[in-house]
């Protein structure tokens, strides 16, 4: 067997499909699919079954499933190990963070750091999940929670500080809230369902407890626009909507929410020279918003 075949394996099971399997690999799905093949002819045994939902898992692909797990374990270990010893400030480095920061800070700031690690190849993950740094999906993470897996360091980088936004548009349309109970006549553009159990989700429902959402999102940048765009008032980061010019602050002396950010990696690279910059980068840029 080879470990590409088997890192292949564990991506469709963890993921469903080939399709996103390959996303995630940052491969063609058509590789995916025929290394799955081979996989298959080398074990002689089926993998997956095609069920309406995914690609679930068979009686063999379970019995193999512990042993691709350690492999990979040792694999990554192995590689976390060789590089954590690296001092040389090139290479590739995966940065992860919430889509918000990632287009609307770091970006902006990203010429300064490559122009002093010029060697360096940045890959940035927008992702609002949590991606697994014990299995290299990132090398560093800009979290809203501290971790509490025993593997990863954290740092502090500072606060996100969130308020009540709305466009000039919206406002002559439908009038400017004076309080928090006021809200409740209004619309509001916000994260999609699926997110409603995040802090700031929950300090909007106990001001309002049934906010009319007329627009729903998966990401910070798609409410940014909608909100632009006339659509209702939406909850935001302040360093966000602050620079674009089409939002409007609603209720400025009120106090809202704010949320710790976390720079982590995992133990294993806490003497990567690339991970150590990274972090002293990211302490510089977040740390004054």
């Amino acid at each position: 067997m080879i470990w590409d075949d088997l890192r292949i394996f564990l991506a469709i099971h963890r993921l469903g499909s080939q399709q996103r399997a390959a996303r995630s690999l940052g491969i063609d799905p058509t590789t995916v699919g025929r290394r799955l093949t081979s996989l298959e002819s080398t074990l002689g045994a089926r993998l997956f079954l095609r069920t309406p939902e995914r690609l679930q898992v068979t009686a063999a692909g379970l019995r193999l499933l512990p042993h691709a797990e350690r492999i990979e374990r040792e694999a990554l270990q192995a590689e976390r190990e060789v590089q954590a010893a690296d001092a040389r400030l090139e290479g590739s480095l995966r940065i992860t963070a919430t889509d918000g920061l990632v287009h609307y800070v770091l970006l902006p700031a990203l010429a300064e750091f490559r122009r002093a690690h010029p060697l360096l190849t940045i890959d940035l993950r927008a992702d609002v999940r949590l991606l697994d740094l014990s299995r290299r999906e990132a090398d560093v993470a800009v979290r809203l929670v501290k971790p509490k897996e025993p593997a990863l360091i954290a740092r502090r980088l500072g606060e996100l500080r969130f308020s009540l936004f709305a466009s000039p548009a919206y406002l002559d349309r439908r009038g400017a809230p004076r309080s928090l109970s006021a809200l409740a006549a209004h619309d509001f553009v916000g994260f999609e369902a699926a997110l409603d159990d995040l802090p700031q989700n929950k300090w909007l429902r106990r001001a309002v407890p049934a906010p009319r959402y007329v627009v729903r999102a998966s990401t910070t940048t798609a409410q940014v626009v909608a909100c632009a765009e006339g659509h209702g008032i939406a909850l935001l980061p302040a360093f966000i909507a602050n620079r674009e010019p089409r939002l409007k602050q609603l209720l400025p002396r009120r106090v809202l929410p704010a949320r710790e950010m976390w720079g982590v990696i995992h133990s294993d690279l806490r003497t990567n020279a690339r991970t150590v910059a990274c972090v002293a980068w990211l302490t510089r840029v977040l740390g004054g918003l």
